[in-house]
């Protein structure tokens, strides 16, 4: 009987420490990075720190090595692509803006901080961003970032991504809050992961 339930005790703490050791951040953004490109679907609400006030809008975006597309659906369309070099935004009458990156440097690391969260660059994370990790045991995980960089810090006060471990890490949801006290929340549903991107997709990020 003891030598039972000392053999419990031990394949329960293994399983633990398995869990945990297996799990870590380092694994989690490297999962995150495994996938070339990743598009879905996503739910941004804003919250409106002076009045409490929410403003949700719903639409898809794409992730990809290229750069980053959130397309605004509703309630009005608008769309953000961000590649390393440019940011452009385009508003629901068809006007664009093209804003250039070229020395401007909180543009880099603003660019580059959400470049590398949202592809799980687990270096530019820790260059960026003093960082807390957590998993449970049904393998929920969560990144809690801090800026270390004034410029960073100037727009967000703290990131925090949270998702699940199966076969692979998930990113599920997206918290910043905003140095002016406003908070904007993600959560994304309907992920793929095409190995590559349709030809129309890769002409989004042709900033010309």
């Amino acid at each position: 009987m003891k030598k039972t339930l000392c053999l419990l005790s031990l394949i329960f703490i293994t399983t633990v420490l398995f869990a945990q050791n297996v799990h870590s951040l380092d694994s989690v953004c490297e999962s995150l990075a495994s996938h070339p490109n990743t598009t879905g679907d996503f739910i941004q609400i804003k919250t409106i720190q002076t009045n409490g006030r929410k403003l949700k809008s719903t639409g898809k975006f794409i992730i990809s090595p290229d750069g980053i597309l959130w397309s605004t659906e509703k309630p009005v369309f608008s769309s953000l692509i961000l590649t390393n070099t440019a940011v452009v935004q385009t508003a629901a009458n068809g006007k664009k803006t093209v804003l250039s990156g070229k020395d401007n440097q909180i543009f880099k690391n603003i660019s580059g901080t959400l470049t590398s969260v949202l592809s799980g660059n687990v270096t530019e994370l820790k260059k960026n961003f003093n960082c807390d990790f957590e998993i449970d045991q049904s393998s929920k995980w969560t990144i809690n970032l801090e800026p270390k960089d004034s410029s960073i810090a100037s727009v967000m006060k703290t990131l925090v991504l949270s998702g699940t471990y199966a076969e692979f890490a998930v990113l599920d949801s997206l918290v910043m809050s905003e140095a002016s006290g406003n908070t904007i929340s993600y959560e994304f549903t309907n992920q793929k992961y095409p190995k590559e991107l349709s030809e129309d997709e890769k002409q989004i990020f042709v900033i010309e």
